[in-house]
């Protein structure tokens, strides 16, 4: 699939705008969907756990309301000390008093006296009979045993109506209980606790330390919830996929559980996402149909292209491109036709250049015979000099055999120590031209005379100055000094003659070749330089006009006052190997 995709630029630009108009769609609508479940839920979350808060503050409300009553009863001694009077006229005034404590409380709960032993003296029910309680188990027993001044529990008797019982101590004056009150709270007081305080419509649940409900007005299910404690699930806080609100109700030792059904059900979720896949449907197709149809337009020319490329690649370059389009496209359509003049062009030139080449080869190789029958003309007047005893003829005879034979040689790289040697037999033909009227001297840095360099690039240089820089002198120095300065090899050929113009030097030292008629020599050396090595290298001349140089170490020296001269600076990189 990778590689049928690859194969087509039509098919990369589906792909590509494919995936650019589908991926950031679908990364957004995903993001969006779940950042507006997560946004909803958590402002959900809180609303539910602020009515919640108030659910609890109002039924511990109550429940410090109970625990009020129950201290002020304590607090009433004629009702603590007259608990157990059986004459009429002591349980009428018992009657009284805790009727009037109990008053503002009776539609939110029942309130029973008990004795000691467990008897109901006094119920501010109606209509129903007195139930005694005993006081070996059950609520009595667990108030008797706590030394909290309010014990809630479970209703565990039969009467279905009553849910919750709370019971608290009536303390004698000895410390010893004289009996009990209990409340009991039946489903319509929760239901009245409820509506009081705002929240009549919440579904809501209390259950004991045991998860087991006292009031549910919802659909708790407390089977579920003991099975999760079972298995050590943690049902405090948010439970079951947020679904219900567990917390403690304060200090009670009791729970409350409020529904809160999650605003995100499973249906509107499938629902925004069946929404997106259509969304993303749409986009399918429109891009499909967007991008074959510019996808077309853009491949058209690029396949036109690629045909003419193929052709000019096979040889034929007359090959062009007609295109009318005035974009990138028509851009590189008209360049490639540029290109292809252009090459066609230069073919052409290169053929023209490779014929006068030829020529030029032929007839180098026809001016090679000249060279040859001087060479060995030379070595026969060496040998008749040397025959007749004229040292002059045969040292110039020989030295000019030596540079004529390197000349014509194939070789176009010798080592430094073998131009020095040519150097040396030309400056001995010239001095005993001129009746050595110059001095020359090499100072040569140790390590370099296996240096390879082009061939003659030092005797021009030295027959400038012989033939220029001291032509007016009568007698005169010239000094070649070889240096190794950073992997640059330095050739200085400097002279106190005469000096060179400064038209001349500049054009030397700015290239241009147009100005060095004469000085055809000078010229070639910085030309193959320059080609061999590249154009940081080359040649650069300067005059010497300070007495401070003295090119012969001392062998001779200037007189005080103008000193002419001219120095001449050769730099190529330094190279080993085989000339």
């Amino acid at each position: 699939m990778k590689k049928w995709i690859k194969k087509s630029f039509h098919r990369q630009l589906l792909v590509c705008f494919g995936v650019v108009a589908l991926l950031p769609l679908l990364l957004f609508g995903v993001s969006l969907i779940q950042t507006m479940e997560t946004k909803i839920n958590s402002d959900y979350e809180k609303k539910v756990t602020e009515q919640a808060e108030q659910i609890d503050a109002g039924i511990l409300e109550l429940f410090q309301e109970f625990e009020t009553v129950v201290e002020n009863i304590n607090a009433n001694t004629r009702i603590v000390d007259q608990i157990g009077e059986d004459d009429t006229w002591s349980k009428s005034k018992i009657y009284l008093q805790f009727y009037r404590e109990v008053t503002d409380y009776r539609e939110y709960a029942q309130f029973d006296l008990y004795d000691k032993n467990g008897k109901c003296i006094y119920t501010t029910a109606q209509g129903s009979a007195k139930r005694d309680l005993p006081v070996y188990w059950g609520i009595l027993k667990a108030v008797e045993d706590s030394k909290e001044t309010l014990v809630m529990r479970r209703a565990d008797t039969n009467d279905s109506k009553i849910l919750l019982y709370a019971a608290g101590k009536l303390m004698g004056k000895d410390g010893i209980p004289e009996g009990y009150i209990v409340i009991s709270m039946r489903a319509e007081n929760f239901e009245k606790v409820l509506h009081d305080k705002g929240n009549a419509k919440a579904e809501v649940a209390i259950m004991d330390p045991f998860w087991r409900t006292i009031y549910d007005n919802g659909n708790l299910q407390e089977e579920q919830i003991r099975e999760e404690l079972m298995v050590g699930h943690k049902l405090l806080g948010v439970y079951r996929a947020g679904e219900l609100l567990i917390q403690p109700l304060g200090d009670s030792g009791l729970y409350t559980a409020l529904s809160c059904p999650s605003v995100f059900s499973t249906e509107v979720l499938n629902s925004m996402y069946s929404v997106l896949i259509v969304m993303l449907t749409i986009s399918v197709i429109l891009c499909v149909l967007v991008a074959s149809r510019l996808g077309r337009n853009m491949t058209r020319p690029i396949e036109r292209m690629n045909t003419a490329m193929r052709t000019l690649q096979e040889g034929d370059l007359t090959v062009r491109i007609v295109s009318d389009r005035e974009d990138e496209l028509g851009q590189m359509s008209r360049n490639f036709n540029i290109m292809a003049n252009e090459l066609e062009q230069s073919v052409q030139d290169k053929v023209e250049k490779q014929k006068e080449l030829n020529a030029s080869h032929i007839a180098m190789m026809q001016a090679q015979l000249n060279p040859h029958f001087l060479y060995n003309t030379l070595d026969t007047m060496k040998w008749v000099a040397k025959a007749n005893h004229i040292p002059e003829i045969a040292t110039m005879a020989a030295g000019l055999a030596k540079i004529l034979r390197t000349s014509i040689s194939k070789r176009q790289f010798i080592y430094l120590k073998e131009e020095l040697e040519l150097v040396n037999c030309y400056v001995d033909i010239q001095k005993i031209r001129f009746n050595d009227k110059f001095l020359y001297a090499v100072d040569l840095q140790e390590g370099l005379e296996e240096c390879v360099i082009p061939k003659l690039i030092i005797q021009p240089i030295v027959e400038n100055s012989v033939l220029h820089g001291l032509k007016e002198s009568e007698e005169g120095n010239i000094l070649v000094r070889i240096t190794e300065q950073e992997d640059v090899l330095c050739i200085e050929v400097t002279d106190d003659g005469c000096g060179a113009p400064e038209e001349w030097m500049d054009a030397i030292n700015h290239r241009r070749q147009e100005q060095l008629v004469g000085h055809i020599g000078v010229s070639n050396v910085d030309t193959i330089i320059r080609l061999t090595y590249g154009e940081e290298y080359g040649i650069h001349m300067e005059s010497l006009t300070s007495n401070a140089e003295n090119p012969t170490d001392g062998q001779r020296t200037e007189e005080e006052g103008e000193v002419h001269g001219t120095k001449v600076t050769l730099r190529l990189p330094v190279r080993y190997g085989e000339a």
